[in-house]
């Protein structure tokens, strides 16, 4: 019985066409080839001209060719005319109709679907790069640049690997999907997982000069008080050393982290330029998660000055990767496109990104930058988290106008949720400081923060759950949080918490040089001589707070300070030192105020005046041993249960974190059942403040590095305590 493929009635043996049914034998330039295959095949002509992919198809003649080497098939010259003369063979070989698709010019397409941005004629594409190019998908086999995926004049470039399907990409920003309802999440459900607290010698006390009387850096910190200053920063005539991290030893144990209590860092990208960072050589092992600063709003009113005055490029930064990323107003971007992505830094993959292209394009696989080191880190620690922070002192301005407005909340969601996807983080962080406080620009807040704050927490919620169905995996979204009562009480936490997996209670930073109260900064317990801006707060303060509004204890993480705060003053102006710490600087104009007054009184620092960055604080002021340097004097305030350093001889007070308060900080962590602790910043550590939070978690040391052990540095304490004194207040940690 004849065969008939198409069922049109006529049998293949006759059928013009007869894989195609065609009942009508319609035959239109009578080649013997019916209609109907030509129109559905599609199977170009064979031109001179064009160019040749491998696998091409095309029609010379009465025959059907297959290319089988590109530049010969595209040589430009009659030699390889297939099926004309002898030498086509060499470039080609015969095929037949019915190899022909209906799509992509003879070119064979896979039937899968990938993921494929159009192609830009001004983007570096890197080899594995997936580009959409007249709705086919193509796979970037070399570095290319400007060349279609199509053109073989120069060699192949791209290979057709199937179709592209925008269902598989990050979401648009913005768009018009409804993420649905947000729903509550819990804390760390790991917090009552602890390991002993390891061994800690008995209590010494530091009440000895330092023999070592090196110095490191372009201030002089036996003469320098610090004190009337140019400006804020070394880039703007602050007088500070300018000491790199890299100047001072590496101290990082390496650890096992077995302990339940989690250990968060965050970091600042602006370390790679001044600091010369180096971030491939960040204990990532020694903790699990790091929060990247940070990123901003496309907010075009947004200013670059801070109170009191003092310049800041952060926002002009973040518009400047708003435009060329075409981004709509209310979107996320980040501050330095250069940092996060471009700069080749140690430790950072080679990559084709040239900083013009737009944000939501990149591929996480293919950038350099800190986003490079940090994927590479990764990998080495495969349990460790990436997340991205938002807003920070100098960024937060953006915050109310955009989460006041529905559309432009919805259009930050978007890129939220575009961004955790695009870039394989693992959450986001909101620093917004403060809802219904100003932070760094007076007058940004606004009556209705407190509402829209919980509006925005909860829009983020939900589109990160959406997320997470789409892509299998959890993201954990957390908020920066203030420690002072004043600006806490500003929230109805009761309908925020509930969707945040972590607040970050930033227990630092609690006095400065804004005023000229000499207190602590970051202590474990309040000051009862504090009047000023660190009156009645203190880490304990905070989370007990906290607590009594309804927030779990496993959702709290309480922060750590890497840095420490200084200010020039007159010999003398410390009036207490044994019932908790208490004095006034009188450095400077008596009236001054404002800038004048910051400039006035602030002290030494490493890169800003009156901050003191941990290793610089180990090169100048602290021996390994916590033996003070250069006429310093180290001192404890034994009701706070913080130290302070204070050289008389030439009016230095420094307020500051050492391994023994840190460790303090973690042992209430646990104790407490809290989420964890986390570090503000790691860049800042030599390694002593993080071995000692690791070290009271119990958890092994796999690499015993340090100079020093860390039961040697929990049990130091300043001059002015007793032997007994310092057991008690070391006493949590046995």
């Amino acid at each position: 019985m004849p065969t008939d493929s198409d069922g049109d009635g006529i049998s293949d043996e006759v059928d013009n066409c007869p894989n195609v049914a065609n009942p009508d034998q319609k035959d239109t330039d009578n080649n013997g080839v019916g209609d109907a295959c030509e129109t559905s095949a599609e199977c170009p002509s064979f031109d001179i001209n064009a160019s040749y992919d491998t696998s091409s198809i095309v029609k010379n003649g009465d025959g059907y060719y297959k290319c089988d080497v590109a530049g010969w098939c595209s040589s430009g010259s009659g030699a390889y005319e297939p099926g004309v003369g002898w030498a086509w063979e060499s470039a080609w070989s015969a095929s037949t109709l019915e190899a022909c698709t209906q799509v992509g010019g003879g070119v064979d397409i896979p039937d899968v679907a990938f993921c494929a941005a159009p192609w830009n004629s001004a983007k570096i594409y890197a080899q594995g790069s997936v580009v959409d190019y007249n709705n086919i998908a193509y796979l970037a086999i070399k570095e290319t640049y400007g060349i279609t995926p199509d053109n073989l004049t120069y060699g192949e470039q791209y290979q057709v690997v199937g179709y592209p399907d925008e269902n598989l990409c990050p979401v648009k920003i913005p768009n018009n999907i409804d993420y649905g309802q947000a729903k509550p999440v819990g804390g760390n459900t790991q917090a009552d997982k602890l390991n002993p607290t390891g061994a800690v010698n008995g209590a010494i006390i530091s009440n000895q000069a330092s023999s070592n009387n090196q110095k490191s850096g372009g201030i002089d910190p036996a003469t320098d008080n610090g004190g009337n200053h140019n400006g804020l920063s070394g880039d703007n005539g602050a007088r500070v050393s300018k000491v790199t991290p890299g100047s001072v030893a590496n101290q990082h144990n390496q650890y096992q982290l077995t302990g339940g209590t989690e250990v968060v860092t965050y970091i600042g990208d602006w370390a790679i330029y001044g600091r010369q960072y180096d971030f491939s050589t960040l204990a990532a092992s020694n903790v699990h998660r790091i929060v990247y600063g940070f990123a901003g709003i496309c907010f075009p009113d947004a200013k670059n000055e801070q109170d009191g005055g003092f310049p800041t490029t952060a926002p002009a930064a973040v518009l400047r990767t708003c435009k060329q990323s075409n981004l709509p107003d209310g979107a996320m971007a980040v501050a330095d496109f250069e940092a996060a992505f471009v700069r080749k830094i140690p430790g950072a993959p080679q990559s084709g990104v040239v900083g013009i292209e737009s944000m939501y394009e990149l591929e996480a696989n293919k950038v350099s930058g800190v986003f490079g080191v940090l994927y590479e880190l990764r990998k080495q620690n495969p349990d460790l988290k990436l997340d991205l922070s938002v807003g920070g002192w100098t960024l937060s301005e953006g915050f109310p106008w955009m989460a006041s407005d529905p559309v432009r909340r919805k259009v930050f969601v978007d890129s939220i949720v575009s961004f955790l996807e695009r870039f394989d983080f693992d959450g986001i962080d909101i620093d917004w400081e403060y809802p219904g406080s100003d932070g760094a620009v007076v007058g940004m807040a606004r009556p209705d923060d407190a509402q829209t704050y919980a509006q925005l927490v909860q829009d983020l919620r939900a589109g990160m759950d959406w997320l997470s169905k789409k892509t299998g995996k959890s993201y954990r979204l957390s908020s920066a949080i203030p420690a002072g009562e004043g600006r806490l009480e500003k929230i109805d936490w009761s309908v925020v918490h509930p969707y945040l997996d972590r607040l970050y209670a930033m227990t630092y930073d609690l006095t400065g040089a804004w005023e000229r109260e000499l207190s602590n900064h970051t202590p474990l317990y309040t000051n009862p001589n504090a009047v000023g801006s660190s009156a009645g707060t203190s880490g304990d303060f905070t989370i007990n707070y906290l607590k009594s509004l309804g927030i779990p204890a496993n959702k709290l993480m309480l922060g750590i300070a890497n840095y420490h705060r200084s200010r020039a003053m007159v010999p003398g102006d410390v009036t207490e030192y044994d019932n908790g710490l208490n004095g006034d600087t009188s450095y400077g104009a008596a009236n001054a105020a404002g800038a004048d007054l910051i400039l006035g009184i602030a002290g030494v620092g490493s890169w800003e005046a009156g901050v003191i960055e941990g290793y610089d604080l180990y090169a100048n002021y602290l021996d390994n041993q916590l033996k003070p340097k250069h006429g310093y004097r180290l001192y404890t305030d034994k009701i706070a249960n913080a130290d302070y350093l204070v050289n008389d001889n030439i009016g230095s007070f420094i307020t500051i974190e050492t391994p023994r308060t840190a460790a303090l900080k973690t042992q209430y962590a646990k104790d407490n059942g809290l989420a964890g602790v986390f570090f503000w910043m790691a860049e800042q550590d030599n390694g002593y403040n993080l071995n000692a939070v690791n070290h009271v978690l119990g958890n092994p040391i796999k690499v015993d590095k340090a100079d020093i052990k860390p039961a040697q540095h929990i049990a130091t304490c300043g001059q002015n305590v007793t032997i007994a004194q310092c057991e008690s207040l070391i006493s949590p940690l046995k």
